[in-house]
């Protein structure tokens, strides 16, 4: 019998962090380009909680343009989002702060021509519908004016 408790706290210590692992729940960024609606891959999705003393961290995009999300936040509190894209490209648009329950059930979709980023044609986000548990984000090149003169 003695022989048989150590196995058994081991056997338990290995499933206690997957039972705390399944309570947070997650959500999907996805980054499409904003000219031709391809998803981007290795783009460095940032986030947030807005409450104080909150860490930031950071996942990359893998070759489908999603990123997964733990949302750690404090409940009622808000994550922010922004992105850091590879090469020369640039965030259209940016995303508002967002409640976990507004992603979950509805989904966010950017405008990729509203205040913040680099603005970006409309054209793609036209052809989405929000998908619940995701939020999409456009990004592009910057045009000359962008680069040289507005930014």
């Amino acid at each position: 019998m003695k022989t048989r408790i150590p196995y058994l706290v081991i056997v338990f210590a290995t499933l206690l962090p997957l039972s705390v692992a399944a309570q947070v729940p997650t959500f999907h960024v996805l980054v499409l380009d904003a000219l031709n609606g391809r998803p981007q891959a290795q783009v460095k999705v940032n986030y947030f909680c807005e409450a104080l003393g909150s860490k930031r961290d950071s996942v990359k995009t893998g070759v489908d343009g999603k990123a997964e999300i733990p949302f750690e936040c404090a409940n009622g509190a808000r994550i922010e989002i922004w992105l850091i894209p590879p090469g020369d490209k640039d965030e259209c648009g940016g995303v508002e702060p967002l409640k976990i329950g507004d992603i979950l059930t509805a989904g966010f979709i950017s405008e990729p021509n509203g205040a913040g980023n680099d603005w970006c044609p409309n054209k793609q986000r036209r052809k989405l519908h929000p998908v619940p548990g995701q939020v999409t984000v456009f990004v592009k090149k910057p045009t000359w004016w962008q680069a040289h003169v507005a930014g």
